[in-house]
């Protein structure tokens, strides 16, 4: 992953960079994240867990979105433009073009080693300040570290490993093997 933060960015800055990168990139309040293409394993995990989600959400009010698509995180000082891994929006959520502008209800990050610091300290922070209910830290070692909303701030409901069964805190009908992600 590259950081680029010799200097403070503009929104129109990152749109511009972003527009001519061929990866992922993500606005963090003024630096810019850029990351290539990511593993097979990585890709192979995301297609797993976005599989069990789209089948436990068809026909419900919520639906589970990819990196492919922008949420912008905003208060009146700070602006994020993230892409997560994989990530829950239910009815009434609101966009501004192709991004979603409203909080998703679950995030998953699969952990990449380029990523690691961004997910685990960044994006934490950020998710929990603007309430995302679930933040879900997926390590391509097989191992779900979660994390759930508790008076605003996060705690660790579980960590999942081996043959356990992930079970969501948001959506308690919400369970995935370990088994059927890797």
């Amino acid at each position: 992953m590259d950081i680029i933060k010799d200097y403070i960015y503009s929104e129109e800055d990152f749109e511009e960079i972003q527009k001519n990168f061929n990866g992922k990139a993500e606005f963090d309040n003024g630096s810019i994240f850029l990351t290539s293409s990511t593993s097979i394993e990585h890709n192979r995990i995301k297609r797993k867990i976005l599989a069990k989600l789209d089948s436990f959400f068809n026909g419900s009010k919520c639906e589970p979105f990819d990196e492919q698509i922008e949420v912008i995180f905003q208060n009146t000082d700070e602006l994020y433009k993230y892409k997560p891994d994989i990530f829950v929006m239910c009815e009434n959520a609101t966009r501004k073009g192709e991004s979603f502008t409203s909080i998703p209800k679950i995030i998953f990050e699969v952990v990449s080693k380029s990523t690691a610091s961004h997910d685990y300290i960044t994006k934490l922070a950020v998710y929990q300040k603007f309430k995302v209910e679930e933040y879900n830290i997926v390590e391509q070692s097989g191992k779900i570290i979660q994390y759930s909303l508790v008076d605003n701030q996060y705690v660790i409901a579980d960590v999942y490993k081996n043959d356990d069964e992930y079970v969501s805190t948001v959506f308690s009908d919400l369970k995935i093997s370990l088994k059927e992600i890797y």
